[in-house]
């Protein structure tokens, strides 16, 4: 799973933050991050609420969600 942000500046709070919250994200692009394994659908479930909290916290820094197809 990719998490891709409209702002390269927020990618490092973006790892960071999903890092404090117990998630393993690999910063794979200025703008990228990578999450792997790929979530089942209960951890989606959660990731999605993380960053509704992002979205709240950094209005301004969009971040796409891309799923693989396995």
């Amino acid at each position: 799973m990719q998490l891709l942000l409209s702002d390269p500046a927020y990618t490092d709070r973006l790892a960071s933050f999903l890092r404090s919250l117990g998630q393993r994200p690999m910063v794979t692009g200025p703008d990228h991050l990578e999450l792997e394994p790929a979530p089942d659908d209960e951890s989606r479930v959660e990731l999605e609420i993380y960053l509704r909290v992002w979205r709240v916290l950094y209005p301004d820094a969009n971040v796409e969600v891309e799923v693989e197809a396995s």
